[in-house]
């Protein structure tokens, strides 16, 4: 357990970086989106259970798990120049993850989540997609004077799942303000 804490602590404190590229200056961290990932698929199980073929458990373990190897490599976006090997270079830091803590559950729902060849790794990559769509609808209140179409655009296009399909119409016509949540 040790071993897995250590991972998961500096993903609570590693900054998403293509936020940062842009000029946030207070951007999410890579724990709080795979998190908010976790949530939304847990709220589609209530909502979507019976219209929906899913392993929502699944799902919500793939969001939990699918960006763990950034405690290792850091979170490369396909600006970088290593971009091209990314893939490889998270499979080889997920294994020493799920060695060095005993955790192969993880590596085998990063593997699924990575060859995008199940509707669970489908669903799970698309609210990846939603995720970053509602958090750039999020910062646009916040940073007028920064464009963040590039993220929606890409996120729009991303989408594979009709449930994902839904959710992004819900969230295009929505104007999503974390301002606007009262505590």
């Amino acid at each position: 357990m040790k071993e897995l804490i250590k991972y998961s602590h500096k993903l609570k404190h590693l900054n998403r970086t293509g936020w940062v590229k842009v000029g946030v200056t207070t951007p999410e961290t890579v724990a709080s989106h795979s998190w908010n990932m976790a949530l939304m698929a847990m709220k589609l199980s209530q909502e979507y259970q019976k219209e929906f073929d899913y392993d929502f458990n699944k799902v919500i373990k793939m969001c939990l798990c699918h960006d763990l190897a950034e405690s290792i490599i850091g979170d490369i976006t396909p600006h970088e120049s290593c971009y091209a090997t990314k893939d490889k270079i998270e499979e080889k830091a997920m294994q020493d993850i799920a060695k060095k803590s005993s955790f192969n559950e993880a590596y085998d729902l990063f593997l699924e989540y990575a060859s995008n060849s199940t509707k669970e790794a489908k669903l799970a990559r698309d609210l990846d997609k939603l995720d970053m769509y509602a958090q750039a609808l999020s910062y646009k209140k916040q940073y007028s004077d920064i464009d963040f179409e590039e993220f929606k655009l890409s996120a729009t296009k991303a989408i594979q799942t009709e449930l994902g399909q839904k959710i992004l119409k819900q969230l295009q016509d929505t104007n999503i303000d974390v301002k606007d949540i009262k505590s």
